[in-house]
């Protein structure tokens, strides 16, 4: 898989990242389109990106997302074509999860009648909230999540439940992310239904059978090691690419050694500050354009335990922690749901921590990360015991933020690179951060490189 980056040939097409939107976009352009001649460099020494698992001391520790929504088509097709389906474990009570209020655990209401018994409102609240299919439409201009879901539901359930959501799946404020690219799905219920009550309430009773989140025997890392393998030689790692330039047919990328790929399509499957390095040379105002999607760093906890020394076992997915409730990670993960990513007599927890809420976390020393979360599970879990296993991921540019107006300012995106034939882009910095999204994406990428690249025409 790893090859000396002199043996690069020239291609069709060349995909400069080998993080799971770059692995996948090049496994469904040969899939769709096995004529066309394909590299997939990666910088670092193993593909993957952020979407790996460590494997030590019997735990398996996912570096990035742990889980797949398995309904999603963008998953389904993928996971069926790998042949990984065998793989897919369902992860014990992944419809359950909680919310820290007051350094306790509440369950999060899954429907509108534990919505009224739930303790992470006040009866004002509630019925605020209650309130919301009255509220008329907003206006057609993009809002943060924050003032869409006060406008709708009221400020207490906009602060309760707004923020975790936002920081949970961002690390991001509520306040400076997007609804409409972070949380589309609620722009498109008040669009179609007038309401976001009644347009769940539509959802509910037209919900697709299956769809769950599910992890993989072996971690996430399963994937992507599926994905590599699949692109076989076409894939080089610890190849990085120092700089791109054009060329009257297409383009090419240099390394930091000086070798050299020609290619008539790129896909930059990079983070895009690393497209917007490349891209500088070639546009600056595309470049400029890159660098303006903000990224928040965080750090990923795994804490392992004997399960006798956890006195409140967590018997859901995870819970979420607003700022200000007595607890520091942003949320925790209850990772030993998952079958297989623990010993026997063992159970695991993954917090996430830093983001935009808390940006000073990343920079503690890593004893301080490892004691601030061990706090966090003795406040919510009563674990006070020596863990049995500790490790510290640390991701500077962790999770790009969704700013409003995110939507308007990727069509000026798309319009500047509509003036570098041939160049395509992909990954969680422009269409959703999540694996699904990432992969949705890819798959529409391979789609227009197969028809751009004319049928049958070799590379030079």
């Amino acid at each position: 898989m790893n090859e000396p980056a002199t043996a690069i040939a020239s291609v069709d097409v060349l995909v400069v990242g080998g993080g799971v939107a770059g692995l996948a976009t090049g496994f469904w352009l040969r899939r769709l389109a096995p004529h066309l001649t394909l590299r997939v460099l990666e910088g670092e020494e193993r593909a993957g990106g952020k979407v790996r698992t460590i494997e030590e001391s019997g735990y398996l520790v996912d570096t990035g997302p742990g889980t797949l929504t398995v309904g999603d088509p963008a998953v389904d097709e993928l996971v069926d074509a790998l042949g990984l389906a065998d793989a897919v474990v369902d992860v014990r009570g992944a419809t359950k999860r909680y919310l820290v209020r007051r350094g306790r655990l509440v369950p999060m209401p899954g429907c509108p009648g534990a919505a009224l018994r739930t303790a992470l409102v006040s009866p004002s609240g509630k019925l605020r909230a209650l309130l919301e299919p009255l509220v008329p439409r907003g206006p057609q201009g993009d809002e943060s999540v924050h003032a869409f879901l006060a406008r709708r539901v009221g400020s207490e359930v906009a602060k309760t439940i707004g923020e975790a959501l936002v920081s949970g799946i961002f690390a991001g404020d509520p306040r400076e992310v997007s609804v409409a690219a972070a949380l589309p799905q609620l722009v498109y219920l008040e669009r179609r239904h007038g309401s976001l009550l009644r347009g769940m309430a539509a959802m509910r009773r037209a919900a697709r059978p299956g769809r769950r989140v599910a992890g993989l025997r072996g971690g996430m890392g399963t994937l992507t090691s599926a994905l590599a393998s699949a692109l076989d030689g076409a894939l080089t790692t610890g190849s990085e690419v120092a700089s791109l330039s054009r060329t009257s047919d297409g383009y090419v990328a240099t390394t930091p050694h000086g070798a050299s790929v020609r290619a008539r399509q790129v896909v930059l499957a990079t983070p895009t500050h690393v497209a917007a390095s490349l891209l500088g040379p070639l546009d600056a105002e595309l470049a400029a354009a890159l660098l303006a999607v903000p990224y928040v760093a965080v750090d990923v906890v795994a804490l392992g335990y004997r399960s006798d020394d956890v006195p409140r076992p967590l018997d859901g997915y995870g819970f979420l922690a607003p700022r200000g409730e007595g607890v520091r990670s942003l949320g925790v993960i209850n990772a030993g749901a998952t079958p297989g990513s623990s010993p026997d007599g063992h159970v695991m927890y993954r917090a996430i921590a830093g983001g935009s809420l808390d940006p000073g976390f990343v920079t503690l020393p890593e004893t301080e990360k490892l004691g601030a979360v061990r706090r966090d599970l003795e406040t919510t879990l009563g674990v006070t015991a020596e863990p049995a296993f500790a490790r510290v991921i640390t991701w500077p540019q962790g999770i790009p933020q969704y700013r409003p107006g995110h939507l308007d300012h990727l069509a000026r995106v798309g319009g500047a690179v509509g003036r570098l034939p041939g160049l395509h882009l992909t990954g969680n910095g422009y269409r959703g951060v999540g694996v699904a999204d990432c992969l949705r994406d890819a798959r529409s990428v391979a789609e227009r490189l197969r028809d751009n690249v004319a049928d049958g025409v070799a590379a030079r």
